[in-house]
């Protein structure tokens, strides 16, 4: 439903029935590499060695490499001595350590003699050991020197499917181990997997594609008149269309725009809405659950097409969402029918195998074709519905994609689509077929896998299929088999004649890999084919029309690797000294924060479990040792996007929680207090509750101690707002961005004539004296905000014009009128306030060109000289170099007292997300952008004190089907 032609036999066939700059110190694009010095000091007898040659210290401890240059450096102690761990730009007790030179480096190395004790983990199983102080992290580190007599707490996590079973060695049990290091230990962790059991859960129909005027080609007038016409299609039309549909949950997946969940229509107390797109310019793909636009930029030079498609996956894994190839007969498929380059890509949780506008056989073979070559994800559908005037043959929930969840809760819905555990039909009202998959490997006659799993089974191990089908007499349904549908690879045929019925069928586990899928066919209309006019009206389709589908059950000797034509290259390995604080293996941690206070380190994140969303505390101390993770909402399954600050002994911690369920969505702002450092809590406090929604909050202090809050909110027919409070001061929330702030409703001939400039994304900071910095971005400037370009005019692809406001409060005061930040032709978003040591406010923000996709966000920085009150200095870009995409910054103040700013970058030479970091001196300005590497990708950056926590995949087993992503803290060069 792309094209106007196809649009129009459709309906037919429906009536019959500022300039950047770049930092100093950025190689000439066109000249020779920038140099980058390295230098190296030792403190005690070892040895440091660097790969490549130059650097032998002791003797010779510097050496010049070419700017981007790969440098390793060993440690070897000497006799007698031991290597205690790095200091500068490294940072563990690894000796090996890995360097990316785009800025001159220094880096320390520690040795002492041997009067420590080692510590050495074994360990059984899928898990994880640390140890409070730092040092295990086993996994990665399991082996470590601790001072003789100190005293070391080691706890274990299971992996997700795994329970811990217990210690050996020089610990017994299964509660935490204790150890006195008064001489070497050795000690044993042992995991085993979870018994058997069959699923829990049930069956949630949903639809994973669904457009509304907020595309910009939303509806028919639009499509009419080139993406400027009038609108007639509503968010809470397709809304109301799918409750009418019998869903139970559906994404608005609007084209390049996440600018639908800022409309005071985006509502419902029928449907549980879930965040949603349809990124990317080509291929398009829809993240679901993401926290903001996934933007697709451009390419980084000397990378394939498909690198851009890669690492806009991996940006949405970082958010916990849902990846969705869309329409893959159109985007990854070559003239002649075979995939395209973008077949490369791995970790794609679903793929779109029926979509509504679509040629859902080619989407089907698509699929198939990459099962065979070892992807696993499972096929979804969607309506692709942007037409009121298609409801009847191809509304919201036609098809409709069923997730099995074991509640229904938005973050159970996207593990049971990340699981791949699904099955689709026509829709969800009592018409189509419904069938079911499952399989039973150990003969225990419990059948603990069903279509989306993985099974894992020797050669030659004897199983049995069940298939249910219900509600399909007169149809057949088919079992297929790799090699496929396409290949004619049958392995039974059915032609049901009671409403249900059960088959059992005998398999075995072979050599190689294999997969099983059950499909119906029979009466019915199953897709309008927008690529293939006369397939619409060919008659044999009528009779022969999918009615539901299974995903596969994937059945191998082991876990299945993709096999692409073009391989990702193989991530960067080394130590960069990151110690893991939240997260399991195999399951999502992230959003992480930072406050550093008084030697203390505080730090918060949220974590998911089943079904749920968590937010979780830890304190460590100077000595490095960490404290257990404390869950700062244990009554809750749905926290998140936790924030905290500490002065002295205060720590205060924010978050949004949806405490009274999803269906409507009604999240609030909580708040947790401790006096003590963190050692013990106060009750929690609910800040903002009403019929709306109340989001992201942060959270700041006052040099008096009094909390300084803000958050975005919207109720019914109004816009987005950023509210602000003190406590203890303000009796009420003020609403911040209310003014100078027009809006209105709709009016009866165009969906598009509503206008509720939204305000999102705060952020605070707070100078010595208390005064206060606001910030947030803000689209009231675009000639049509939350739409994607103008009614009768402008470029129908444009993105909204956000710029970043500013408003300022002295202690004693009220807030200010705005300052802002940005230019008309460019998105700026995401800003970061921070006050330096000379009282002057600095402010960066990500900004992009005003293209739906394609360019590629930059980092621009700007600095007031008078608190706040206007901005003197230009915008200009940090980082220096346009061709990289860099996005979310976040500021903190070094030990030192100086600025510094973290974001995430792509412009590794593993394509993989890393930390940038930069450092503002007021006397200097801003240093060059340095690119922290370390394995995985890494993402979502906070830092305090001198110290960086964020987000990495880097302990993850699998490129695809593996959510793990966990958080770490390290010291920062």
């Amino acid at each position: 439903m792309r094209h106007l032609l196809a649009l129009a036999l459709a309906l037919l066939l429906a009536a019959c029935s500022n300039s950047p700059s770049g930092d100093s110190g950025q190689p000439d694009p066109g000249g020779e590499p920038s140099r980058r010095a390295l230098t190296v000091g030792v403190e005690g007898q070892g040895q440091v060695v660097s790969a490549p040659a130059g650097i032998v210290c002791g003797s010779d401890c510097s050496e010049s490499y070419a700017d981007g240059a790969v440098v390793s450096l060993t440690a070897s102690p000497e006799s007698g001595q031991s290597f205690l761990g790095w200091g500068g730009a490294c940072a563990g007790s690894k000796p090996l350590c890995t360097l990316v030179l785009h800025a001159d480096t220094a880096v320390s190395a520690r040795f002492s003699n041997n009067s420590a004790q080692v510590l050495k983990l074994g360990r059984e199983g899928q898990g994880s050991v640390s140890s409070d102080l730092p040092g295990i992290d086993c996994g990665t580190h399991c082996e470590a020197s601790f001072a003789t007599d100190s005293e070391v707490a080691l706890s274990a996590e299971a992996a997700a499917g795994w329970q811990f079973a217990g210690w050996s060695g020089d610990c017994s049990g299964s509660t935490d181990c204790r150890l006195s290091m008064n001489a070497a230990r050795n000690v044993g962790a042992r995991f085993t997997t979870l018994p058997t059991a069959a699923p829990q859960g049930g069956w949630l129909a949903g639809d994973m594609h669904v457009h509304t005027d907020h595309s910009a080609d939303g509806s028919l007038p639009r499509q009419l008149l080139d993406g400027r016409g009038a609108g007639n299609v509503s968010v809470s039309d397709q809304i109301g269309q799918g409750a009418r549909a019998g869903l139970d949950w559906m994404p608005i997946t609007d084209h390049r725009t996440y600018d639908q969940h800022y409309d005071p229509l985006w509502t419902s107390d029928q449907l549980l809405l879930i965040p949603g797109e349809e990124a990317n310019g080509s291929p398009h793909a829809n993240p679901i659950g993401a926290v903001d636009w996934v933007v697709q930029g451009a390419n980084y030079p000397g990378r394939p097409g498909w690198a851009v498609l890669q690492t806009s996956i991996w940006d949405a894994h970082s958010q916990g969402a849902v990846w969705s190839h869309n329409h893959p007969d159109d985007g990854h498929l070559n003239d002649d029918g075979t995939p395209n380059e973008r077949a490369n890509a791995i970790g794609a949780d679903v793929i779109e195998i029926w979509n509504r506008g679509s040629g859902i056989e080619a989407e089907l073979k698509y699929a198939e074709g990459l099962w065979n070559a070892g992807y696993r994800f499972s096929g979804v559908g969607g309506s692709d519905n942007h037409f009121r005037e298609l409801w009847l043959l191809a509304g919201p929930g036609q098809p409709a994609t069923q997730a099995f969840a074991g509640e229904a809760s938005e973050r159970a819905i996207l593990q049971g689509l990340q699981r791949g555990r699904v099955y689709l039909n026509g829709g969800n009202n009592g018409l189509f077929p419904s069938l079911s998959l499952e399989a039973d490997l150990d003969g225990d006659g419990v059948y603990e896998a069903m279509a989306g799993d993985e099974l894992v089974a020797a050669s030659g191990s004897a199983g049995k299929l069940r298939l249910r089908i219900q509600n399909a007499i007169g149809s057949t349904v088919t079992l297929y088999r790799n090699p496929g549908k396409n290949a004619g690879a049958v392995v039974a045929s059915y032609t049901p004649f009671q409403l249900e019925q059960i088959h059992e069928i005998d398999i075995q586990a072979e050599d190689g890999q294999s997969w099983y899928y059950a499909e119906a066919r029979g009466l019915g209309f199953d897709s309008l084919n927008t690529n293939d006019i006369a397939s619409i009206f060919n008659p044999v389709r009528l009779v022969d029309a999918r009615q539901a589908i299974t995903a596969p059950i994937f059945i191998g000797p082991s876990l299945a690797s993709p096999q692409p034509a073009e391989a990702i290259p193989t991530e960067i390995a080394g130590d960069d000294g990151g110690r893991r604080l939240f997260g399991s293996l195999g399951r999502f941690a992230g959003f992480p924060d930072l406050a550093v206070s008084e030697g203390l380190r505080h730090l918060v994140a949220e974590v998911h479990e089943e079904g749920s969303t968590k937010v979780m505390y830890r304190r460590v101390a100077a000595d490095g040792r960490a404290g257990p993770a404390f869950d700062l909402a244990p009554e809750s399954r749905s926290a998140r996007f936790p924030r905290i600050t500490a002065l002295g002994e205060e720590v205060w911690v924010v978050w949004q929680d949806e405490r009274a369920g999803q269906v409507p969505r009604r999240p609030a702002v909580y708040l947790r207090h401790s006096s003590d450092g963190g050692l013990s809590w106060q009750a929690e406090q609910v800040i903002r509750s009403f019929a709306g929604r109340a989001e992201r909050p942060v959270i700041a202090l006052r040099p008096d101690g009094k909390p300084v809050l803000a958050w975005q909110e919207i109720r019914a027919a109004e816009p987005m707002d950023v509210f602000a409070q003190v406590l203890g001061l303000d009796a009420e929330p003020v609403n911040v961005s209310r003014i100078g702030k027009s809006f209105q409703a709709a009016n009866l001939f165009d969906s598009r004539s509503a206008i509720y400039p939204a305000s999102v994304w705060p952020t605070l900071a707070v100078r010595a004296d208390g005064r206060i910095a606001l910030a947030y971005h803000d689209n009231r400037s675009d000639a049509d905000p939350l739409w994607t370009g103008q009614t009768l005019s402008g470029d129908s692809s444009d993105v909204d014009n956000w710029q970043i406001r500013i408003h300022t409060r002295d202690a004693d005061g009220d807030w200010s009128e705005a300052a802002s930040l940005g230019a008309d032709d460019r998105a700026d978003r995401h800003a970061a306030l921070a006050y330096a040591g000379d009282g002057s406010l600095i402010c960066v923000w990500d900004s992009k060109a005003l293209d739906a996709a394609g360019a590629n966000l930059s980092i621009r920085h700007a600095r007031s000289s008078d608190g706040g009150t206007s901005f003197l200095t230009g915008e200009t870009l940090l980082g220096g170099e346009e061709q990289a995409f860099s996005q979310y910054p976040r500021l903190g103040l070094d030990a030192d007292g100086r600025v510094r700013a973290v974001w995430t970058d792509n412009r590794s030479a593993d394509w993989r997300w890393k930390t940038m970091t930069a450092v503002f001196d007021p006397g200097q300005g801003w240093s060059g952008g340095t690119l922290l590497t370390g394995p995985g990708n890494n993402t979502w950056a906070a830092t305090s004190g001198g110290e960086l926590l964020f987000a990495s995949s880097r302990n993850g087993q699998r490129l695809q089907r593996d959510p793990t992503q966990q958080v770490f803290l390290r010291p920062l060069p």
